[in-house]
């Protein structure tokens, strides 16, 4: 049994850096993209002093978007080799979690299946959060440097970063929510604010990640 006293490394320092670089730049990034895209919101773009400010912050923040992962990356490439493999095995014990995770979702106490470094929910959340923003990134570059492509991939790239951003958006708020304001998700924030979370925690929440560690492999 785990000691509740005792803390085990769940993120490195590159993995942190990457996912508060990306947050800080999706929600600057989302805000600012608002008011460009009806003026029915315009009142957001007087938090940057306007419309033209507010394209200039979109595009820089979008270039901070696209380096940090990027830079984080090249700092630590085992540590993503590592996180691409776990989040792409998806098994029976992570749809077992999607199955019971309504409870927990709710307060109640339910027996989780062994979950890797990420469970089942996390999975879904990084392929769905990654992919959406890689395809946003892309066709914002294109939107930006249009004369420099097709017409037919810049009419496409509109209705895509649209589309994109309402998924990324919908996964980063509801990704939020469980990592840091529900109730039984104290542990997930101090994991990616510090680094490291208790050892029964990891034990209750990620015990094939947690036998992993305690023993060495």
């Amino acid at each position: 049994m785990a000691n509740s006293k005792e803390r085990v490394v769940r993120f490195s320092g590159s993995a942190r850096f990457a996912h508060w670089g990306h947050t800080v730049t999706f929600i600057v990034l989302l805000i600012s993209g608002l008011a460009l895209f009806s003026p029915s919101l315009k009142s957001l773009a007087a938090i940057f002093g306007g419309y033209v400010n507010a394209g200039v912050v979109h595009r820089w923040m979008a270039v901070f978007f696209t380096v940090i992962p990027l830079a984080c990356l090249a700092a630590n490439p085992k540590g993503f080799k590592e996180w691409w493999k776990d989040v792409f095995s998806f098994g029976k014990n992570d749809i077992g979690f999607l199955m019971v995770f309504p409870l927990e979702f709710f307060g109640f106490k339910a027996k989780i299946p062994p979950q890797t470094k990420f469970n089942g929910g996390e999975k879904m959340n990084s392929v769905v959060t990654t992919t959406s923003c890689v395809f946003l990134a892309i066709s914002g570059y294109i939107m930006w440097f249009k004369a420099s492509f097709p017409l037919w991939m810049v009419q496409w790239s509109y209705p895509i970063h649209d589309i994109c951003m309402i998924l990324a958006t919908c996964m980063v708020f509801m990704h939020a929510y469980l990592g840091s304001f529900h109730p039984g998700s104290g542990e997930s924030f101090w994991g990616m604010w510090k680094g490291t979370v208790r050892s029964d925690w990891a034990e209750h929440h990620h015990k094939q990640w947690y036998d992993k560690v305690k023993g060495g492999n």
